[in-house]
């Protein structure tokens, strides 16, 4: 039956108070069920323009609401110990009422901006701002240091007859030609924003936290040879005649002109290059010939130099640190932290094991609590962050 927009108001409204009777709860959960977003999300709104403007929060169990909606749906897919948080879009998690009922969060999705809704939360505790720089270092072929955040736009060095030149909007590039091959290296470290890179054949690079590239300022000769040690995007340009080479190691990526991400953190169990367009080749130390790879394949090199293909690869999750994003998907909390300790260039201490995976999806803008928040909310997890310390305890 369908449903008036007065009487939706009105069950989310006694809902959101937790006043709503066994017949209304039920009422509310089958109307949420097929997928009617827009009175949700204005309710949502209200909600946290209320919280904005002084009022009092309320105790909605979101979380009960998510899974009787997963029920509904028939979305038999997800058990213990699996938590989830996926920002379903239209009603699934849009907020997430924490703690005691204090702390109001929107997804993205609904098309608010994340950032004004964390301003709204008054971080009386320890937290972690998100990077508001790129404090990425160019070292020059001379050893001469450059730290980007400290100087403006223009000419940076003349490296043989190439110029180094900042963009108006923090990037890098290199123009010019010539023969003399001197090598620079772009180092961005913990606790730095994303910086980009042209290299002077074209080829753009975009370099994650915790990430370095060496790479010459000309390319000369039969290849195109860059380093890499972290990760980072590649959208090389097109050459036949002179094949580009990404390596870690005695890993290799051989492209002609594509666009690939490289995760070669050394603390990750395996180092993964997938593919976005063309085609690679991989080599590795164990393996006896390249392994070639499609667009949406991870060719994944493990410790020992063997390659194994995934060929069903969510390619929004590995590209999410490009988009400002945090995105994780079956995930577990090592792993959730090891993004986390090189963004917000945090320590992470583990109390005790915790083995549940989670779903997740959150701006990178956002303070460290935020994202810790949506995570306790599981249940699964709690954090206590000191300093510069973030403790994980089940």
């Amino acid at each position: 039956m369908e449903l008036s927009k007065e009487r939706v108001a009105y069950l989310l409204g006694v809902y959101s108070e937790g006043k709503a009777t066994v017949e209304e709860e039920e009422e509310l959960f089958n109307w949420v069920a097929r997928g009617d977003e827009e009175p949700v999300k204005e309710h949502i709104e209200k909600l946290v323009s209320s919280y904005s403007s002084g009022g009092t929060a309320l105790p909605v169990d979101w979380e009960r609401l998510y899974s009787r909606i997963i029920e509904e749906k028939n979305d038999r897919e997800i058990q213990p110990p699996v938590r989830r948080m996926v920002w379903m879009g239209w009603a699934a998690a849009i907020i997430l009422l924490m703690g005691a009922g204090y702390y109001f969060f929107m997804a993205t999705r609904i098309g608010k901006n994340q950032n004004e809704l964390a301003n709204t939360e008054q971080i009386k505790n320890d937290d972690v701002a998100p990077p508001d720089a790129v404090n990425a270092t160019l070292i020059l072929a001379d050893g001469q240091r450059v730290i980007l955040d400290s100087v403006g736009e223009g000419m940076l060095a003349v490296q043989g007859s190439v110029e180094v030149v900042k963009l108006p909007d923090g990037q890098i590039a290199y123009r010019g030609a010539g023969n003399e091959m001197q090598y620079n290296t772009l180092s961005n470290p913990r606790g730095s924003k994303v910086v980009g890179l042209t290299l002077a054949d074209g080829s753009k690079v975009w370099l994650n936290a915790a990430s370095s590239l060496r790479y010459p300022t000309v390319f000369t000769g039969k290849e195109r040879r860059v380093e890499i040690t972290g990760e980072a995007y590649f959208e090389v340009a097109h050459d036949p005649s002179k094949p580009f080479i990404a390596s870690k190691g005695e890993t290799a990526v051989r492209v002609l002109g594509t666009h690939f991400n490289i995760n070669a953190y050394d603390d990750e169990r395996t180092l993964d290059i997938t593919l976005l367009e063309g085609r690679v080749s991989v080599s590795a130390a164990d393996s006896r010939q390249p392994k070639v790879i499609e667009p949406g394949e991870q060719a994944q090199v493990d410790k020992s130099g063997k390659i194994a293909l995934a060929n069903s690869v969510d390619i929004n999750e590995v590209m999410a640190w490009k988009n400002d994003l945090f995105s994780f998907k079956s995930v577990g909390i090592a792993d959730i932290m090891r993004q986390v300790s090189r963004w917000y260039d945090v320590d992470v201490v583990f109390e005790n094991p915790v083995t549940e995976k989670f779903y997740a999806e959150v701006s990178r803008s956002t303070n460290v609590s935020i994202l810790l928040k949506m995570l306790e909310a599981t249940k699964a997890v709690r954090f206590n962050i000191e300093g510069k310390t973030i403790r994980v305890m089940p």
